[in-house]
């Protein structure tokens, strides 16, 4: 059964960030293992994103096409899709406002908490 959600990073000022303030994050699709989150429309790189409420309910094919439509490209397609579900499956799990890092695993990668808040400033 696909992952839905609610919840979903949204770019924050805080590293390196070459992506739009609140924009949606995802993590990278392309074949690059840089530990950084990919903006879904700009499709530039953020070391950081905080969990936000979107109201309506997200999937994987869901992300997958807002990135292929704003110009996006992936090498795999299945794997992309599996790398979304599970980037849902994880976000699920933080508290809305928690800012998160990505780091690079065997066979994909993990969120971790870098802030239970952003910092004020």
């Amino acid at each position: 059964m696909p992952t839905t959600t609610k919840k979903m990073l949204v770019a924050v000022n805080l590293g390196e960030c070459g992506t739009h303030k609140y924009e949606f994050l995802i993590p990278r699709l392309d074949g690059d293992d840089t530990d950084a989150f990919l903006g879904i429309d700009s499709g530039n790189s953020a070391e950081f994103g905080a969990v936000s409420y979107t109201g309506v309910d997200l999937v994987a094919e869901t992300l997958f096409s807002r990135y292929i439509d704003s110009g996006g490209m992936v090498p795999d397609v299945d794997r992309a899709l599996r790398l979304l579900d599970d980037y849902l499956r994880q976000i699920k799990t933080f508290k809305i406002g928690n800012v998160l890092g990505i780091r690079r695993i065997d066979n994909g990668f993990e969120l971790f908490l870098a802030h239970n808040r952003p910092p004020a400033g």
